[in-house]
């Protein structure tokens, strides 16, 4: 009997011995993991997809536009926006709309494309095609002083960025061109240039 009892004695006494080693280990570890947040050794989680993104952005200016606004703008320039912008928001940071600009020629609602241009005409004489339309214009492989774009300007002999935006910068500030002969009244556009593109341009 007395043999039997001290075995049950030392089985138990195994057990607990056994209990409190885990015990003591799993509190260090604990402990250990403890000290290491505080001293700041365990690494932070990586950032979220979201914020990588937005960090991405910023670092990298996406989501902003640059465009220049000319023409019947009270303060014509150079002016960056949000990505989302629309034509209107560019007209508000040029000081809005002149007296004399004609509102409904542009369409205000138009999302922007960063390094475009945007000109706002004035009223006055609307664009006289004497019956040909633009169409007909690309047909006969004529260009439309009074209504070709920067790069179709370009392509007339003698005519380059510069006199071309000479001539976009005239349409804005004083109507359509009457004739082709009032091409001439570009600076640096005489009659040598006219001669050269006369049979090239139409209005």
């Amino acid at each position: 009997m007395k043999r039997h009892t001290i075995i049950t004695i030392i089985i138990c006494a195994c057990i607990l011995a056994a209990s409190g080693f885990l015990y003591l280990r799993t509190g260090t570890d604990a402990s250990g993991k403890a000290q290491e947040w505080a001293s700041g050794r365990v690494s932070e989680s990586p950032p979220s997809a979201s914020e990588t993104s937005a960090s991405e952005k910023k670092e990298t200016g996406i989501g902003e536009c640059t465009v220049y606004i000319c023409g019947a703008v009270k303060h014509p320039g150079v002016y960056r926006l949000h990505g989302d912008a629309r034509v209107c928001d560019a007209v508000d940071a040029a000081g809005g709309l002149s007296r004399k600009a004609d509102a409904f020629a542009v369409n205000q609602a138009r999302l922007l494309t960063d390094g475009e241009q945007i000109t706002i005409p004035r009223k006055g004489k609307k664009s006289s095609t004497k019956g040909r339309t633009g169409t007909d214009d690309k047909v006969s492989g004529l260009v439309n002083i009074n209504q070709a774009d920067l790069a179709e300007l370009m392509t007339l002999a003698g005519i380059g960025e510069a006199k071309a935006q000479l001539i976009i910068d005239y349409r804005t500030e004083n109507g359509s061109f009457s004739s082709i002969e009032d091409i001439m009244k570009i600076s640096g556009i005489k009659e040598g240039i006219y001669n050269r593109i006369k049979d090239q341009i139409t209005i």
